[in-house]
């Protein structure tokens, strides 16, 4: 017998398939539930615990519980044995010779999951760091579920755990390989070292990684430390405790995510099991995918603050191509989840007022709307009507643009006009950014209103001021300036947008489109001339020595007609820096 049809005849198929979706018999010899492949509200998947299978007649998903749990994480057959081996603690004896090494093989998991064990010892024999966790009222249920540890500090410490992990059948090496230590000069050491230990485990819940806090007063070490990124810990695709929340997340269908493993633990302990956290990054579109197999609504609680705003507003630009309902919960500034139930036992009166990401997405957009600059309120609506395209709905799609339409205050005929003409180019805050934009120096955002203003309006600027600028611009701004001046001069009239066209390139086209809304005022040629007076100020000592070494360049070369515009340009440099008392 080898080794899959060993573990399907040990492992009742419904004990696995009922950790993802709610199971209920149907006569005799069936089970039925909403399919976990796909997205159903009538069920059409069916078990059969007497031949092993399952079988699902929307998607036509089939199989047994390996290839169950393969499809379902996304896995490999082998990783999928592995993985029910030790979630269902599967003896599995030295008989069955094919794949045995699947068991015995040494992994980053066992050794990561060794260091947790050693860890939570420690912390079990430390009653500093024992009544740290006891204070902030993590019961000893709660530090065995999630493995809570310490890690001591000192050469006894390490040569204590190198020596445990050793008899383990690992080595120093696979602890350096990993990142839980360090070579120092002469000597091991660990950064995680004087700090509560707390185990991080991937879905399958393999022991993957550690996050480490300091809780010593006098500690100005960064708060906490987290492993480093390997092959298989990114922080940006792991969720904290979902090993432990998935179960909880499938029977009720919701799940709560917050920022941080504390916050996690303490949501845990107040009977909100259905909870995962960020790894202090903000929630990704991976993340998201990851709790989509098992939850059909997601809470996002997030601090009130900037920062966590941002985070969800970056979010909303990706997360409509999944199928669930996303809310967001806001807290109060400077409170955490912890922080609330401390205080009052329960976050339900917060969850209450959730709102779905998109309703809160047009709130936070369209605020004080018609406040804003035309350049700002042209942004906010692209935005909008970016993420609105997305969606593969077209009821959604109206619903939500008479949603924004109401809340901007904006014609929805006029709305759905803009949107319609989606496909042209528009100034969004993801197109902000622009190759020409990251070769600019930010210190030079003087050069940038420069010929922003001419952009505008290319008939204020005279011939000396053009000798000016093309002296000291930088690139790419200085080739930009060429190109709009040579048509400028040639053809002796007002720059417009479709002139624009034939001579930028397209990359240039949309930066010199994006920045002619640095500039609101109407009074483009004061604009111009105030700006012109600083670039002046800035670089006068370096058009000084420009002009005298063209000078002299004319008259090496008895070019008398440039020496005139030469002294012409001085002359004007001269009395400007006079005028505003730089001279």
């Amino acid at each position: 017998m080898d080794l899959f049809n060993f573990i399907k005849n040990q492992l009742d198929i419904i004990t696995v398939i009922s950790e993802y979706t709610n199971l209920k018999k149907t006569g005799s010899q069936y089970w039925k539930a909403l399919c976990p492949f796909h997205h159903e509200k009538t069920p059409s998947f069916s078990v059969s615990p007497h031949k092993k299978i399952f079988y699902c007649f929307g998607c036509q998903e089939t199989g047994d519980v390996i290839n169950f749990i393969e499809k379902i994480e996304n896995i490999s057959a082998y990783e999928a044995a592995q993985h029910i081996i030790q979630r269902y603690n599967i003896d599995v004896p030295d008989t069955i010779e094919k794949n045995s090494s699947l068991k015995k093989e040494k992994t980053p998991f066992q050794l990561c999951q060794l260091v947790a064990q050693w860890c939570n010892n420690k912390l079990l024999k430390n009653k500093v760091a024992l009544t740290y966790i006891q204070d902030r009222k993590v019961s000893s249920n709660t530090i065995s579920q999630f493995t809570i540890g310490f890690f001591p500090v000192g050469t006894k410490a390490i040569q204590d755990l190198v020596s445990y992990i050793m008899n383990n059948g690992f080595s120093t090496k696979e602890l350096l390989q990993e990142h839980i230590l360090f070579q120092g000069k002469g000597a091991l050491y660990s950064p995680f070292e004087n700090r509560i230990m707390f185990p991080i485990k991937d879905h399958l819940g393999q022991t993957c990684g550690f996050g480490g806090r300091i809780f010593k007063p006098n500690d100005q070490r960064p708060k906490y430390y987290n492993s480093k990124e390997t092959t298989f810990f990114k922080k940006g695709k792991i969720l904290f405790g979902l090993d432990i929340a998935k179960h909880y997340i499938q029977k009720s269908k919701t799940a709560f995510i917050v920022e941080g493993y504390t916050d996690c633990i303490a949501m845990y302990q107040h009977g909100y099991h259905n909870t995962v956290a960020t790894l202090g990054t903000a929630c990704t579109l991976d993340h998201l995918k990851q709790l989509a197999k098992h939850a059909q609504t997601v809470y996002m609680l997030y601090d009130g603050d900037n920062a966590g705003k941002q985070a969800i507003l970056r979010l909303t630009q990706s997360c409509w191509q999944l199928d669930m309902d996303l809310k967001v919960i806001l807290l109060p500034p400077n409170q955490d989840p912890a922080s609330i139930l401390e205080k009052e036992k329960t976050i339900d009166t917060y969850i209450a007022t959730g709102s779905d990401i998109f309703t809160y997405f047009l709130h936070a957009t369209g605020k004080n709307f018609q406040k804003h600059s035309i350049r700002d309120k042209m942004i906010a609506i692209n935005d909008l009507l970016h993420i609105i395209k997305n969606i593969q709905d077209d009821l959604k799609q109206n619903i939500l643009l008479m949603k924004a339409a109401e809340i901007m205050q904006i014609p929805l005929d006029i709305l759905k006009k803009q949107y319609t003409n989606r496909d042209k180019p528009v100034i969004t805050n993801t197109q902000k950014t622009s190759s020409i934009q990251k070769q600019i120096d930010p210190d030079n955002e003087l050069e940038v209103q420069i010929l922003a203003t001419i952009c505008h309006d290319p008939t204020v600027i005279t011939k000396q001021d053009e000798t000016l600028l093309l002296a000291k611009l930088s690139e790419p701004i200085k080739n930009i300036f060429t190109k709009i001046m040579q048509h400028h001069n040639s053809a002796s009239s007002s720059l417009e947008a479709q002139k624009l066209e034939n001579i930028l390139t397209q990359q240039e086209l949309q930066y010199t489109q994006q920045i002619l809304f640095k500039i609101e005022t109407t009074n483009i040629k004061q604009t111009f001339v105030n700006l012109m007076s600083q670039f002046q100020k800035k670089h006068w000592k370096s058009l000084v020595s420009h002009i005298k070494m063209k000078l002299m360049q004319a008259k090496q070369a008895n070019n008398r007609q440039e020496m005139l515009e030469l002294l012409e340009v001085f002359e004007k440099l001269k009395k400007d820096l006079y005028k505003n008392g730089r001279l």
